[in-house]
């Protein structure tokens, strides 16, 4: 379905410029953000707050253990067993709701930073296109582009841009 809607997206397009003179480009999305010092900042604030959050989870695995040990011990009575398996299965559930919880964050955090450093490159694409008088300018990460001329990627020209601003 996606398929067939950008092709005939992309039919409408040349059908209307038919008659015209038609400039496109193709820019790399992910390497605009690999690339450019605002898209590195932002990866490397992700990875910190994913290591942190690793690190969180890795505590209470270890916390788990060690009640799963403490529990294999044969001095243990009965009362002290079950103190300390209820404590091993609190214990689980938070581990799940902990890594739940960090994925839905992260998940979050990652959608907010990349809107607002699209919403920031955008203008000066569309600056860049009009100047440089494109009609389109496709992102091959989310166009489903099969082939291109490589003369037609303005990839390199939208990272110095953003790196300059």
């Amino acid at each position: 379905m996606k398929k067939s809607f950008i092709l005939v997206f992309t039919v409408i397009i040349f059908s209307l410029f038919a008659f015209s003179e038609v400039k496109i480009g193709v820019i790399n999305g992910q390497d605009v953000i690999a690339k450019t010092k605002k898209g590195q900042a932002i990866r490397a604030k992700l990875e910190n707050l994913g290591k942190a959050k690793q690190q969180e989870i890795e505590n209470l695995e270890k916390e788990i253990v060690a009640l799963q040990k403490d529990l294999a011990s044969p001095a243990l009575n009965d009362e002290t067993k079950r103190k300390k398996n209820r404590s091993m299965e609190d214990k689980k559930i938070n581990y799940q709701r902990l890594v739940q919880d960090a994925q839905k964050e992260f998940q979050q955090q990652q959608q907010k930073e990349m809107m607002a450093f699209y919403n920031e490159i955008m203008p000066m694409i569309q600056e860049y296109g009009k100047a440089q008088g494109f009609t389109l300018i496709l992102d091959l990460s989310s166009a489903g582009i099969a082939y291109f001329d490589k003369t037609i990627d303005i990839t390199d020209v939208v990272i110095q841009t953003v790196n300059s601003k």
